[in-house]
């Protein structure tokens, strides 16, 4: 049996070399799907046909909808975990984490794209500053760290399976014990030494037959065919829950105060 797995990644190029590292992992090529730029409703039917649900597959499709591109595989059960810890290994995103990051890549584009104020010249000499102060260029200087937390989505595989009834004639000897009933004829002749009256020889003198029949029974073999039991196939539909369990990470972000060090004052002149 397989489990599918899916794993979200900023881009096509990071999504082919998680694939190729799948493959050097024992999973078929032909069952690692990437998809990138494709319409959101072809992301979400790929994901509810693999088992996920359709809340999931269509927070997946938003996240996707300006960039990011999403693997879906099936592994064999034994290593399904593998294949994901592989996916962990080239930083796999959630749909949430995906949006943070494309969102910040936009406003970055967008910050540098806009043009700088050109400053105007000024041909009189600067003013000398006010004494007592100095005159200080501010940069703004931005650094961020960023809060990442796996989510467990467990998706459903589907499997085949069943029973498959053959039916096949086979032939064997039968043997009947039949009493059979049997007659016969015989003819038995006697001496015989007596005088006939006139009357006796009258009746005696005649032409006649007599007969008797004998009777013999043969088997007789016949087939009747019997029904004796019947097997039918009935296919009943049911549900039940199931624990998944698996590891995901979280990185945190602990915010610290530094402890300023002072290097020294400067003696104005």
């Amino acid at each position: 049996m397989t489990t599918s797995i899916i794993g979200l990644f900023e881009n096509g190029d990071i999504a082919r070399k998680v694939a190729d590292a799948l493959i050097e992992n024992g999973i078929e090529e032909d069952v690692i799907a990437i998809l990138e730029g494709v319409a959101a409703s072809e992301i979400s039917s790929s994901l509810i046909e693999a088992g996920y649900k359709e809340e999931q597959a269509e927070r997946y499709a938003k996240a996707m909808h300006d960039g990011g591109a999403l693997i879906v595989a099936e592994a064999p059960d034994d290593e399904a975990d593998g294949a994901l810890d592989t996916m962990r290994s080239f930083h796999a995103l959630t749909p949430e984490a995906l949006t943070e990051l494309l969102e910040k890549r936009s406003s970055e584009e967008a910050a540098k794209a806009k043009p700088k104020a050109k400053a105007r010249a000024v041909e009189a000499e600067p003013a000398a500053p006010e004494r007592g102060k100095s005159k200080q260029a501010e940069e703004a200087e931005t650094q961020s760290a960023q809060v990442i937390e796996e989510e467990l989505e467990v998706g459903v595989a589907r499997t085949t399976g069943g029973k498959r009834l053959e039916v096949s004639v086979s032939e064997r000897e039968v043997q009947e014990i039949v009493t059979l009933h049997s007659e016969t004829v015989e003819v038995e002749r006697t001496k015989a030494r007596r005088t006939l009256s006139p009357e006796e020889a009258d009746k005696a003198f005649q032409e006649r037959t007599i007969e008797m029949v004998e009777i013999s029974e043969k088997p007789v073999v016949s087939k009747q065919a019997h029904v004796i039991e019947e097997v039918s196939l009935n296919k009943k539909s049911g549900e039940r829950e199931v624990v998944v369990s698996g590891t995901v990470r979280r990185q945190d972000v602990t915010v610290e105060d530094i402890d300023g060090k002072s290097n020294g004052s400067r003696k104005s002149k």
